[in-house]
């Protein structure tokens, strides 16, 4: 069958071959027989075709017929656009969180740098309460 043809034969005799099945399950009304997770089963398809599973993710004909057919008998989208959606959600989260995150911080920030001036105001009037008392204040004696 695929003996002593090239490559594109052979990604046009595979992609006959799934129209063919296509249209067989269609007329037989055997779609729900092939339904996996709102998808054609990709193996069963390819075991029925006589070819290995890589061809329904390779050749861009059948890959095509099959997410047509995730469109037509499930409902469903390509796996690529449903796993895109999922990242940029997943994304648009992160940023969200990023951003809580963010404004969390630069509150905190906020009231650590208040804190650091009340204690340099503190520490001032500490170090001037003791170079009082080191320059001997009367009834500071210091004894040395």
């Amino acid at each position: 069958m695929t003996k002593g043809k090239n490559g594109k034969q052979i990604g046009a005799e595979y992609l006959q071959r799934v129209e063919s099945w296509k249209a067989s399950v269609e007329s037989s009304g055997t779609v729900h027989e092939y339904a996996y997770a709102g998808r054609v089963k990709r193996i069963e398809v390819a075991r029925e075709c006589g070819f290995s599973r890589s061809v329904c993710v390779q050749n861009e004909g059948v890959k095509a017929i099959l997410e047509r057919c995730d469109r037509e008998w499930y409902g469903t989208e390509p796996a690529d656009q449903a796993a895109s959606r999922a990242a940029v959600e997943r994304a648009e989260l992160r940023v969200q969180m990023a951003s809580s995150d963010n404004s969390r911080f630069m509150a905190r920030i906020a009231e650590l740098e208040a804190e650091n001036r009340a204690l340099r105001k503190q520490l001032a009037r500490y170090e001037a309460l003791e170079a009082v008392i080191q320059d001997g204040m009367l009834g500071f004696g210091v004894n040395s």
